[in-house]
């Protein structure tokens, strides 16, 4: 492997390889010049896995091998990025030293299980699940076909996370499988933030669906501890520093989540751990031959695959733009979708920018839930995330 590249691309998520095959397209001059560093043997579409835990999705669907995705014209260094230094353009990755002329940064986000006490030895066990992890989301489903009465807790940090409606997901599938099957178990829904939803047209819709599903959610309230063998999960106040503890048969843990901490040292995060890009161009403030886009960004919208899909093109215009000495000339608006499935078969689809104002798609209000945008979301958007998205088509 040669040690200087054009382009390197440091991730092989949905970000980084739908921008090396969005550039490719672009420029094929930068064949064999595009070089994307990711350790995993498997890419995952992980949009999907909340339905899995809620048993309307296979997990084999959603994963690939990284050799089948990654574009052709573009290599892999299947290693660890170690550290990055931005004035002297090079990646450390396993044993390798990567120059390059241009970075992006797609390094997704870090989960953080460790900040829950007795959370990290406890998944897995006494009905503790979660979502986020490959070996783990189907024993989501496996605890909740088994599950008759007592709590089922659905929670969601203050931190900002990937996935941003992963437990709203959860929740209201959960909740239409228990009523389905006529059990008495309940779900409680338990967010560390302030709101359900950032935009009120669908904070408004979601709130009026927990209602009328008799869902009990409290909202500031941040989940701290878990107790596995007493089965009690205890919450701090994020307000009033008070704490509570609830019982629970199951809980679907959201973890709190974090920027790639490898890049600490590397002045290119700002003060909460984030790629500091400028928001519209995905520019690095200070660096200028480093872009960044998805989970690992600074950039202020809900962390989606959706939103991804908006960033990519703008950030490889601008990317081209300064490959060929030019300033960047096209703007990201913030623009993101957030799919939400509030039973089985009807969908809330969120679509907004940067001002929090609705920018639906269809003509149809998409705050009052529809079969045909569940369906869209079941079936037709892992085939566009396949063969549309991950081939650099937004």
């Amino acid at each position: 492997m040669k040690n200087h590249y054009k382009l390197v691309i440091l991730g092989g998520g949905a970000g980084g390889i739908s921008t090396a095959s969005r550039i490719l397209s672009k420029n094929k001059n930068l064949k064999n010049e595009i070089l994307i560093i990711e350790p995993d043997d498997y890419h995952y579409f992980q949009p999907a896995w909340p339905l899995v835990g809620s048993g309307e999705v296979n997990l084999e669907s959603t994963w690939k091998p990284m050799e089948k995705v990654l574009p052709k014209g573009s290599k892999w260094l299947q290693e660890r990025v170690e550290r990055v230094a931005p004035v002297g353009r090079v990646v450390k990755a396993g044993d390798y030293n990567i120059e390059y002329d241009f970075l992006v940064v797609a390094l997704g986000i870090e989960l953080n299980y460790e900040a829950i006490e007795g959370l990290p030895e406890a998944l897995g066990t006494s009905g503790i699940c979660t979502n986020y992890l490959v070996d783990h989301v189907e024993y989501t489903y496996d605890t909740l076909t088994k599950v008759t009465s007592g709590n089922i807790i659905v929670t969601k940090p203050k931190s900002k996370i990937k996935g941003g409606v992963s437990a709203e997901n959860s929740l209201f599938t959960m909740d239409n499988f228990l009523k389905s099957r006529e059990r008495s178990a309940d779900i409680v829904f338990r967010s560390g933030k302030q709101e359900i939803f950032e935009v009120k047209k669908y904070d408004d819709s979601l709130r009026e669906q927990m209602d009328e599903k008799n869902i009990d959610y409290e909202l500031n309230q941040e989940l701290i501890k878990i107790d596995a063998s007493e089965k009690k999960a205890v919450f701090e106040n994020a307000q009033t520093g008070e704490k509570s503890t609830e019982s629970f048969e199951m809980i679907v843990v959201t973890p709190p989540m974090h920027g790639p901490s490898v890049l600490d040292d590397s002045n290119l995060l700002d003060e909460e751990g984030w790629v500091d890009v400028d928001p519209y161009t995905m520019m690095h403030k200070t660096y200028t031959t480093v872009f960044s886009l998805g989970d690992s960004s600074s950039l202020p919208t809900v962390k989606m695959g959706g939103a991804v899909r908006k960033q990519m093109p703008v950030l490889v215009e601008n990317l081209l733009d300064r490959m060929n000495d030019k300033e960047p000339s096209h703007e990201y608006d913030g623009k993101t979708a957030c799919p939400i499935a509030t039973e089985y078969g009807e969908l809330i689809l969120a679509e907004f920018g940067y001002d929090r104002i609705p920018e639906e798609t269809t003509f149809l209000d998409q705050s009052d839930d529809k079969k045909f945008l569940y369906q869209f979301k079941k079936n037709m958007l892992p085939i566009m995330y396949w063969y549309g998205m991950l081939k650099g088509k937004a």
